[in-house]
């Protein structure tokens, strides 16, 4: 995991991690079920360009923590957790798409890039002959005039 709960507390303080986790059943395994979740939506985003799991850097913690309180906040967070957590998907999707890099981190070789990437499953443009209706159907289908 790229952040612990003690990363949580250092960043949001030991009161308001401590209120996260009493909305919770068990408050202790919500905490590391949301820091697993975040770290797995991240690797989801990083593992397009980076070999994962990344070394942890502070601003992965951060991007972790983030993502793990909004979860904690079973997707009931509003205004500033929100913001944060839609800041980090951000960042995120800029760094999948290469607009944004992660410092210290090993970046795929071309052929990994290239496993990554998903071919359609629907033909696209011309390529695509075949019809849906033939005239025999459309002969059938009543007239606007």
């Amino acid at each position: 995991m790229y952040a612990t709960r003690d990363d949580l507390v250092g960043r949001f303080g030991d009161m308001a991690v401590g209120q996260l986790e009493s909305m919770h059943d068990n408050g202790l395994l919500a905490t590391t079920n949301a820091l697993s979740d975040a770290t797995e939506k991240m690797n989801s985003y990083l593992s397009i360009r980076y070999k994962t799991p990344l070394n942890k850097t502070e601003h992965l913690k951060l991007v972790c923590c983030n993502i793990a309180r909004y979860l904690l906040y079973m997707n009931d967070a509003t205004g500033e957790p929100e913001d944060r957590y839609k800041e980090a998907i951000t960042w995120l999707k800029d760094v999948s798409a290469g607009r944004a890099n992660v410092t210290f981190a090993e970046p795929l070789s071309p052929a990994e890039q290239q496993s990554t990437y998903i071919k359609p499953a629907v033909p696209i443009g011309d390529s695509y002959r075949g019809q849906v209706f033939g005239d025999d159907v459309f002969d059938k289908m009543p007239s606007i005039k």
